[in-house]
């Protein structure tokens, strides 16, 4: 993963993010080998975190999910989901960060390169 990550803060308006469908998805090379899978998982993350707008401390946004919702969502297996999140944050798509024991993990959907 890219060192420099580009978390979505509060109040930011995106377009691309808005209406789900990403255009870079299309146009950069970097997300051609992206499976349909993962890019469907990055617009149910970031959809959901441009509606939830849930907040940390340093103003970033991000969303929490858990895997079993995941799994309800995407009619998919706990493998399925594991394997698609590794995907997007081998794309530098997202960010996990784990949370003590008993809360859900935060997930930062990243934003996209043009």
């Amino acid at each position: 993963m890219n060192t420099k990550v580009l978390k979505f803060k509060e109040g930011s308006k995106s377009l691309e993010q808005k209406n789900g469908l990403p255009k870079a998805f299309f146009n950069n090379p970097k997300y051609k080998t992206m499976s349909i899978d993962a890019r469907y998982l990055y617009m149910i993350l970031a959809l959901k975190m441009m509606s939830v707008k849930k907040v940390d401390g340093d103003g970033n946004m991000y969303v929490v999910y858990s895997n079993k919702d995941l799994m309800s969502d995407m009619n998919c297996k706990a493998f399925t989901v594991a394997r698609l999140k590794k995907e997007l944050v081998n794309h530098d798509l997202l960010l996990e960060e784990d949370m003590p024991s008993g809360q859900s993990d935060r997930l930062y959907p990243l934003q996209i390169k043009n």
